[in-house]
Parts: structure tokens; C-alpha cells; sequence
């Protein structure tokens, strides 16, 4: 089962690109394993588009940007 997108990528007049990050279901953005198809179609899109001139990343939840654990 593919997990909900919880990236999503604007493209402003100005040619600004912004990816808004927001774990479905969760009241924190975490990032997750599964996640990584999302994040390479959206690095590809950004890769591809040579007018971009610059790249934005923002939380869709109110209180948060992005949590995690690394477990080495």
C-alpha cells in the first residue's frame, strides 16, 4: 500500500519553489522510510524546472516543523 502524500510542491510566479511537509494522520511531521519515493519525485521536479530560483520548506502543521529519531 502506497502511504498518503505528505509532500507537496508548489511553484510560485516568482519561480520559487515550495514544499510543504505534512504527515497525514499526525499531529507532527516525522519523516519516515516510506516517504523517500515522494521526496525523489519532488527533488526530480525541482532538478528538472532550470527557472526555479530558489527552493522553500515549510510545515503545514501550526506548531511544528519536522520531528525525528535516529536509532544507529
Amino acid at each position: 500500500m502506497t502511504p498518503a502524500s505528505a509532500f507537496t510542491l508548489d511553484i510560485r510566479p516568482d519561480n520559487v519553489a515550495v514544499i510543504t511537509i505534512d504527515t497525514p494522520g499526525e499531529k507532527m511531521n516525522t519523516l519516515k522510510a516510506e516517504f523517500g519515493s515522494q521526496v525523489r519525485a519532488i527533488i526530480r521536479q525541482i532538478r528538472d524546472n532550470k527557472s526555479l530560483r530558489g527552493v522553500v520548506i515549510i510545515s503545514a502543521k501550526p506548531d511544528n516543523f519536522i520531528a525525528g529519531r535516529i536509532s544507529i
